[in-house]
């Protein structure tokens, strides 16, 4: 091969290497504004940093997660007219009252089997189950 034909199949190599280089060379500065954080420099705030964290909730015990889901219990039953003045409810109502727990468990909680159940047999039940 001449070395002519050598130079010509080189040249884009040659070329190319020359381009690589001067991207490389020397890099040119360039000014950048200032930077200002937000909260007056005390760092980056927004929902994955949040500047001010909640505090950790309190640790509760079974007897006061029990105590809790009792008071819920009991308010939801006693929005029932007939189970807030001291009633008792049948199956029908419970259904129909959208009290769907009561009706679900009614046959175990109607431990006398007299077809009614009252707030105190529902809380009675659910203590006995956990």
């Amino acid at each position: 091969m001449s070395l002519m034909n050598t130079v010509r199949h080189m040249l884009p190599a040659i070329l190319l290497g020359a381009l690589v280089g001067q991207a490389y060379a020397s890099p040119t500065t360039q000014s950048v504004a200032p930077v200002t954080l937000p909260k007056g420099g005390h760092g980056v705030d927004g929902p994955f940093f949040p500047a001010n964290k909640a505090a950790p909730a309190a640790s509760s015990t079974g007897e006061q997660l029990q105590q809790e889901a009792q008071q819920r219990l009991v308010k939801r039953l006693s929005a029932n007219a007939a189970l807030s003045n001291g009633g008792s409810i049948t199956k029908a109502q419970a259904q129909a009252s959208g009290l769907g727990y009561v009706a679900k468990h009614f046959d175990q909680i109607d431990t006398a089997h007299s077809g009614q159940v009252s707030i105190s047999d529902v809380q009675r039940y659910v203590q006995q189950r956990h």
